[in-house]
């Protein structure tokens, strides 16, 4: 019995190993790394667009160790302590569903200061539908890959580590995943309005009353990852790809 259970577990494995591989890097920062990347002022790099705003919202910036990174760079997004502070990452991209492309993943690594976030980090397609924008939220101190978008769920923000967030677009069956910190938030919501994906964003946003506290998110490893298998196989993947992403980090 411990033999046939321990062939299965094998076959699973396999089977997840070989969806990650089936993956296709639609755009891949490479962990915002030299020569692609250059330490400064994110905009115009590698199609990048990154802006400040409010009284002392900064824009988004390539930064090297001692602050943390998971290789040798990362991004950094930071705000003041000023209401409507905001700091922005934004990249355009070739539309996949044009292209024919079923399944869409986007993923990237997120480090927040603890032991509690004070201010709102936001994720999204600049496309409109559901659901195509994630948040975490300072007032729940939760993660929420899809937001407030119907079915969706969240999970308690994890502090002073890179932890990965990982969300899947299925349109083969109209369905959306989540994974954050290798763990599924998110299993099978609805998509729906979705016609066009063509470009992403994350913002650090001081959304609360002034005087709440200045906020530092850093960001590494973004990439946006096509498939054309079905659901069954993207969600057995899943393990697989956060694995893959553990191992990249510890790299």
């Amino acid at each position: 019995m411990r033999f046939r259970w321990f062939l299965t577990a094998v076959a699973v494995i396999m089977l997840a190993v070989g969806a990650a591989q089936a993956q296709l890097a639609w755009y891949d920062s490479k962990g915002f790394e030299s020569p692609t990347f250059r330490p400064g002022v994110l905009n115009g790099q590698d199609g990048w667009v990154s802006a400040g705003g409010g009284v002392s919202g900064d824009t988004a910036r390539v930064i090297t160790a001692p602050e943390p990174v998971v290789h040798g760079q990362a991004v950094r997004l930071e705000v003041g302590d000023s209401q409507g502070d905001h700091s922005l990452m934004f990249r355009e991209i070739a539309d996949p569903l044009a292209a024919g492309w079923p399944v869409v993943i986007v993923s990237f690594d997120i480090y927040r200061i603890g032991p509690h976030h004070r201010q709102n980090l936001w994720w999204y397609w600049i496309d409109s539908g559901e659901p195509t924008y994630g948040i975490q939220w300072d007032i729940s101190n939760a993660t929420h890959p899809f937001g407030w978008n119907p079915g969706a769920s969240s999970t308690p923000t994890i502090f002073d580590r890179y932890v990965n967030l990982k969300m899947v677009w299925d349109f083969s069956q109209m369905k959306a995943y989540s994974w954050y910190n290798g763990v599924l938030v998110d299993n099978g919501i609805p998509i729906s309005g979705i016609s066009s994906l063509t470009g992403w964003g994350i913002l650090l946003a001081h959304d609360a009353p002034s005087g709440t506290g200045a906020e530092v998110v850093w960001i590494d490893n973004f990439a946006i990852h096509v498939v054309p298998e079905p659901a069954s196989f993207v969600v057995l993947a899943g393990g697989a790809l956060a694995l893959a992403s553990m191992r990249r980090r510890r790299a």
